[in-house]
Parts: structure tokens; C-alpha cells; sequence
């Protein structure tokens, strides 16, 4: 009886997919169990003739079809197959001997995706790039089988991937409109549909691997030209690195690579001196020749989702306005040309409320979208802020310690805010009226971590609560005092608030929790080349974090 069918896709490569059927000879599972199924991809060197004569102890089925890519070819074998389970494997992947049986073990016990173990076998002198990302290959199955990695569908890879055959049929096969990634796109669609996937260490198998510099970062180009269309189908794969947080990593990285992209740079002259780093490779470096691949190929595919993630929106963050101008206060006249070189170049100011829906809707925001925050809502936001904001059609958003309205800052010890006027509820109201948008920021001021949990909860829910009684409606968005949360706290946020934002630099990308939203600091000494420098980065030249 028939239990799994093993659909291997090929193309062009006579020997490779002679020594795949030679390695599924050795199998320790009875050849009755499973049957072969080989998609001859269009090949036009000496695959036909091989397979015509291949003599298999196993049922064998060898179909032949126009060149249309692996993922058209495994689909061939979805629809021919006549087991229960379907176990992908690629041509060039030579199974040790209890690779089908462990298949087979695991999917008798309950319906899964099950993910074998692959090793590479590398051929000829390898450079830096490839002996790094064998390295990586090695330390990922390594943890999978640790237990360090969870098993999940970015892990679902074809060359060695097995799952029930309905599932794979009711799913719809995969995508063969991805150029790359339609097996982690199927992963996760099987995910959605219930199936949980698991790691099977001794369903394992060697690859081996002939791709060298240029080979390996097609690959990485390739993984970002298929990120838009993973993106449309899937929003929600946003909230994952690198699709969501291209503001990952430090100032100066970020700085570089945005450079780099700027100027359209090509990766060969690395390619030059991959060689000379085969000893010893630098790690950081290609982790970076990785990421800008990525980012570089997404920009070919789609430019619009490309600008939408790399210039992802940034969350200002004032605390007051007068002078003489410190770290904590800017000088009306840096805030005017501020705002005025926000406007020249064409950034789209939005207050919370619109950032936050579109996350919701699933939606990128607009590339340059900037949100203008005002903690501890001083007196200056209602005389010299607002009037500013209505002149160039602007607006922000404040956040108000509720327990010192109409009083002042009395949680600083030290000047300069030490004491500073803060705004009555009769302006807050105005600036409600002129579309400013008001949230919390606690009653009392207080670092929320070193508060108990029913402390936590009472400055979140007073004013929560103040804010609703005196402007008529709850406020939806909320600043963590001084910066600090914890866990505790940002669970506390996210379920009285529909968005908390703490002050960690970087730009907001759907990577970003909502209840975790990073805000840029506009620090008063700043002049405005550095403060144009740093917006366009999304995050301090200083920072080294």
C-alpha cells in the first residue's frame, strides 16, 4: 500500500537526479510504502533517457512537462500523487537512509508538515560568502533541533518538506508566481489552515551545494523581489524582520546601507575579494551584504512597497518649546524652520489616530509619513505650538499626565522642567477642537516599572478615565513616562490603549508592536542639518544601540 508519494522536480540535471533515485533505493522503509514521482521540468540534456531506463525497486512515475519552474513542477506531482502524504524532495538532495520512514513515522502519528534535516555538501573552493552561509545553515538546523529555534513556516523548506495531500490540494499548491519563497508562502498558508509543523532531526539528507558568490546573493536579491507579493497576499507577514524594521540594526549600519541603496551600488567588488576571506569570514559584513540584497531586490519588484517600508513613519518626539534651548527644549524658531523643512520636503504629517488605523486595516502607510508627538503637554503646545501647526496645515498629537493639568511639572527634580506651567482643560479642549489629538500619559507622571501591578493599572485607567470625562471621549493612544515599560506594562497598554508609544529610537515599520511604537527624540541643541540627517535616517547619528 501506497503511503507517501516523494515528488521530486527536475531540470537539467541528469546526474544529480540519478544519484536522489540511487539514495531512495537504500531506504529503509519498505519500497511498497511510497512511490516516486519525477517532474521532468523541460530538461534538455540526458534526464529523460535516465529516467526512461531507471530501474527502481519502487513504484516509479516520471512525467514530463514544458519548462515552467519547480514550483509548477510540484504541483504536477500534487495532483499525480496517490499517497496519503506528499514528501517533497529536490533533485540535488541525496536522503540518508531512515529519511522516508521518519517522514512516515511522524505523519502516522497526526497530520503535520514536517520538516527534514539538511546538510550541505559543498563542491570546490569556496569563498567567504558561501563558507558563511553554510555556517549559518549548519547553526539553523542546529537550533531547530535544540530546541533554540522554533519550527515554523519561514523554516519550511521544499528540498526535504512533507504534508498530508488533501491539506496540500485544499491549499492550492504552490504559488507559482514566486520566484522564490512559494514554499515558505505554502508553510504558512498551511499554518493558517491548522496544520502545526515539526522538526524531524533523522529525516535527514545532504545537499550538495555548487553555488558560489554570485549564486548566493541572486538568492538573497531574489528573496526580496518575492517580499511584495509574499506582502500583498499576507499582510500580516509584515509584523516579521526583515519585511517590517528596516531601521534594524545601528545608526551607522542604517546610515550605509541607505547610502549604499541610494546609489544603486553593485555588490562585485566584494564578489573580488570574496576569496581572500574564505579563512576567516566576516560575519558582519555579509549579514549586511544580505540585508541590502534584500532590499535592493525588493526595490526592482515594487518601488511603492519598497519606499513604503524603507521610509516607513517616523514619530517625533517634543517635550517643550521656549527658550533658552536645551536637550529637553526646542526654540520656537528651530521648531518654525523645522516644520518648514518637514513641508519642503514632502513629508506627509498625520496624527496617531491614521497611523494606527492603518495598521489595523492591514494598510502601509505612506512612504514619509511623520507623526509629531508633545509629551507632558506644556502651556507653550496652546500659545506658540498649535498656532505653528495651523499655519502650515500640520498636526500632533499630546500626551497628557492628567493628575498636573492646570498645574505644573512637579515629577523633575532639576531644571529646566522642573516646575514648567502645563496646560488647563479649557486649552486642552481647544486644541481637541483644532483636530490634536490628546492621550494619556498617566496621572501622576511615575516610572511605571517600579510600580505593583494594581499601581500599573490605576494610572492607566484614571487617566484613561479623566481624559474621557473632561474631553468627551477616551483617549486612544498612550506615552510611557520617562520611557520605561516592562512586559507587565506593555500588556497594561495594550489592553486599555489602541497604541502605546515608548522612546527607542527607529522608524515604525509593521514589525513594530503597536504597543511598543519607537519615537525619534528632537533634542533642542539640535541644528537643523543633523535634526535633517537623523529624520532621514529615523533614529540619532549617536546611537550606537
Amino acid at each position: 500500500m501506497t503511503e507517501l508519494s516523494v515528488v521530486v522536480p527536475t531540470f537539467n540535471r541528469a546526474e544529480a537526479v540519478r544519484a536522489c533515485l540511487d539514495a531512495l533505493r537504500r531506504q529503509t522503509a519498505p519500497p511498497t510504502t511510497f512511490e516516486v514521482i519525477v517532474v521532468d521540468d523541460g530538461s534538455t540534456d540526458a534526464t529523460p533517457s535516465l529516467l526512461e531506463s531507471y530501474d527502481a525497486p519502487f513504484r516509479l512515475r516520471v512525467v514530463r512537462q514544458e519548462n515552467r519552474g519547480a514550483a509548477a513542477a510540484r504541483n504536477r506531482g500534487i495532483a499525480l500523487a496517490t499517497g496519503p502524504v506528499v514528501l517533497f524532495l529536490d533533485d540535488d538532495i541525496v536522503a540518508d537512509e531512515e529519511l522516508v520512514a521518519e517522514h512516515l513515522r511522524a505523519q502516522r502519528e497526526r497530520p503535520l508538515v514536517g520538516l527534514g534535516s539538511l546538510r550541505l555538501q559543498r563542491a570546490g573552493r569556496d569563498g567567504g560568502l558561501v563558507r558563511h552561509f553554510a555556517a549559518w545553515w549548519d547553526d539553523h538546523y542546529r537550533r531547530l533541533a535544540t530546541g533554540e529555534l522554533e519550527a515554523d513556516f519561514w523554516a519550511c523548506y521544499s528540498g526535504n518538506l512533507s504534508a498530508p495531500t488533501a491539506a496540500l490540494r485544499d491549499a492550492g499548491g504552490f504559488d507559482e508566481t514566486f520566484r522564490r519563497s512559494d514554499d515558505v508562502e505554502l508553510g504558512y498558508r498551511l499554518t493558517r489552515a491548522g496544520l502545526p509543523i515539526a522538526y524531524l532531526p533523522r529525516a535527514s539528507a545532504e545537499q550538495r551545494y555548487l553555488k558560489g558568490f554570485r549564486g548566493v546573493v541572486g538568492d538573497f536579491d531574489a528573496a526580496g523581489e518575492s517580499a511584495p507579493a509574499l506582502l500583498r497576499k499576507h499582510p500580516e507577514v509584515g509584523t516579521y524582520r526583515p519585511f517590517g524594521d528596516f531601521t534594524q540594526g545601528t545608526a551607522r549600519t542604517i546610515l550605509l546601507r541607505r547610502l549604499l541603496l541610494a546609489v544603486h551600488a553593485p555588490t562585485w567588488p566584494l564578489g573580488l575579494v570574496d576569496p581572500l576571506l574564505a579563512r576567516r569570514p566576516p560575519a558582519r559584513v555579509y549579514r549586511f551584504l544580505q540585508l541590502y540584497c534584500f532590499w535592493r531586490g525588493m526595490r526592482r519588484a515594487d518601488r511603492d512597497t519598497w519606499l513604503r517600508l524603507t521610509r516607513a513613519p517616523v514619530i517625533l518626539m517634543y517635550h517643550a518649546v521656549g527658550e533658552p534651548a536645551s536637550r529637553f527644549i526646542v526654540s520656537p524658531r528651530r521648531l518654525q524652520r523645522q516644520l518648514d523643512w518637514i513641508r519642503r520636503r514632502g513629508y506627509r504629517v498625520v496624527h496617531l489616530d491614521e497611523l494606527v488605523q492603518a495598521r489595523e486595516e492591514g494598510r502601509l502607510p505612506a512612504a514619509r509619513t511623520l507623526v509629531l508627538t508633545f509629551d507632558d503637554a506644556y502651556a507653550e503646545v496652546g500659545s506658540l505650538v498649535a498656532p505653528l501647526l495651523r499655519e502650515r496645515g500640520q498636526t500632533a498629537t499630546v500626551f497628557v499626565p492628567t493628575g498636573a493639568v492646570g498645574d505644573a511639572n512637579r515629577w523633575d527634580d532639576a531644571p529646566p522642567l522642573q516646575g514648567r506651567p502645563m496646560l488647563g482643560w479649557e486649552e486642552l479642549r481647544a486644541l481637541r477642537e483644532q483636530g490634536i489629538v490628546i492621550g494619556a500619559h498617566t496621572v501622576t507622571h511615575p516610572s511605571l516599572p517600579a510600580l505593583e501591578p494594581a499601581e500599573v493599572e490605576r494610572e492607566l485607567v484614571e487617566s484613561r478615565e479623566q481624559l474621557a470625562v473632561e474631553l468627551g471621549a477616551p483617549p486612544r493612544h498612550f506615552a510611557y513616562p520617562h520611557g520605561k515599560r516592562s512586559p507587565p506594562v506593555l500588556e497594561a497598554a495594550a489592553r486599555h490603549f489602541a497604541s502605546a508609544c515608548g522612546i527607542d529610537p527607529g522608524s515604525n515599520g509593521p514589525a513594530v508592536p503597536l504597543n511598543d511604537l519607537r519615537r525619534l527624540e528632537v533634542r533642542g541643541t539640535r541644528r537643523l542639518l543633523r535634526f535633517a540627517i537623523e529624520l532621514w535616517l529615523g533614529r540619532p547619528l549617536t546611537d550606537t544601540s
